[in-house]
């Protein structure tokens, strides 16, 4: 019987007391793999690193992603939260992604409550890849770089929503506004956690990618101060400046 976070058994029944989550969750099931599981293990290290503890059944994130455009339209946040929710790893995955699809599909109001659920559940995100498949498409869409939402996060204790606030910030990216993610990228060179150095390296190459200059300009006034994994992030595709 499969293990939850907390080290107690996951009850089957607990899968069916909404026949929407229970016939979701069958599906992804049905669409995993143990050689997918134990490489997924590794990646997400739910054996005996940051995600230790997490239930891990091996479907991929393409996988993920047919189930998730098969219910999504269907599916009622409620039960979306229900996922959310869930023992399972891949579950919690896919109810982000589905939220993510709402989101994009949604009206103001629709969007407004799944971000409410988002934000009421950010315990259940709880690792990068959680928090990379839907923070640029829910926090990232929804608020503007100014919100204190993100004092709130860059702020909090938690590893998970430090990397939420970061990786949230290329969505302004993409619009061309670096503001924000420059900050946080200072504010983060002294963290703790080599997971929050890798984001703020993704997210400073994806400036570059805008304006090699802002970059650079950045780099030159902190690589020495900068953990390595996050300069050689940011600096993947500019190997050849001189910083």
């Amino acid at each position: 019987m499969p293990v939850n976070r907390n080290g107690s058994s996951v009850s089957e029944n607990s899968e069916t007391a909404f026949d929407s989550v229970g016939q979701i969750i069958r599906e992804i099931k049905a669409e995993s793999s143990e050689k997918y599981a134990e490489f997924h293990r590794k990646m997400i290290q739910s054996e005996n690193g940051y995600g230790k503890g997490d239930t891990v059944i091996g479907c991929p994130v393409p996988n993920l992603r047919k189930i998730a455009k098969k219910y999504c339209a269907e599916i009622s946040l409620k039960d979306t939260e229900k996922l959310l929710q869930s023992n399972y790893h891949e579950a919690r995955a896919l109810a982000l992604i589905i939220m993510t699809l709402q989101f994009q599909s949604g009206d103001e109001t629709r969007r407004k409550n799944i971000m409410q659920i988002y934000l009421n559940n950010l315990k259940f995100v709880n690792n990068w890849d959680l928090v990379d498949i839907s923070a640029p498409r829910t926090a990232g869409l929804y608020f503007k770089s100014e919100d204190p939402v993100f004092k709130r996060l860059s702020e909090s204790e938690n590893l998970w929503e430090n990397r939420i606030a970061v990786v949230a910030t290329l969505s302004f990216i993409k619009n061309g506004d670096f503001e924000l993610t420059l900050k946080l990228c200072e504010k983060f060179l002294k963290h703790k956690h080599h997971l929050i150095h890798k984001a703020c390296g993704w997210m400073l190459r994806e400036i570059g990618k805008k304006s090699p200059e802002i970059l650079i300009k950045f780099l030159r006034k902190h690589a020495a101060d900068m953990p390595k994994i996050m300069l050689s992030y940011a600096r993947e595709r500019i190997r050849d400046v001189q910083i």
